[in-house]
């Protein structure tokens, strides 16, 4: 990997430590880039964009990957003994929930409703992820009521 990007082995080392927070970082960077959180400023309209691109996401063999990747990073039971790997998908993943919060805080500016990320997490990503993992039902299923659920118990 070294000899393709130009850059010696040991300053890749240094940067990341490990080759699994490099691809983490590689993989994170990538799809904050190329699909960030909607922000057109309807919330409940950029909350279906987003909860379609996600169950879009984890409907492909990549997609479903690097949210295993993720989900084994940050797991107590994901064997990273040093909790390095842990460190770095969850400060990966504060990246992301900081797109998130950017649009809930100009909501509640507007409306008075404070809405979190961890009940948008809760509400809408969790039934998509479940359905990706077990498949009962396809991960895009009622994606409209998801975020209807979450816009009223909020």
């Amino acid at each position: 990997m070294s000899e393709r990007s130009g850059v010696h082995e040991v300053t890749i080392y240094r940067r990341w430590g490990r080759i699994e927070s490099l691809v983490l970082d590689v993989a994170v960077t990538q799809l904050n880039e190329e699909a960030p959180f909607p922000d057109s400023g309807d919330l409940r309209r950029d909350l279906l964009d987003w909860a379609h691109a996600v169950a879009g996401q984890v409907k492909t063999r990549e997609g479903f990957a690097l949210f295993r990747a993720l989900a084994a990073a940050t797991s107590p039971l994901g064997g990273d003994q040093s909790g390095a790997l842990a460190a770095d998908a969850a400060r990966y993943l504060r990246q992301r929930t900081a797109q998130m919060r950017l649009a809930l805080d100009r909501f509640a500016a507007a409306s008075g409703k404070l809405v979190s990320v961890a009940h948008i997490l809760d509400v809408v990503l969790a039934p998509i992820y479940l359905r990706a993992i077990f498949g009962y039902e396809p991960p895009d299923t009622e994606l409209e009521a998801l975020v209807d659920r979450a816009l009223a118990t909020a």
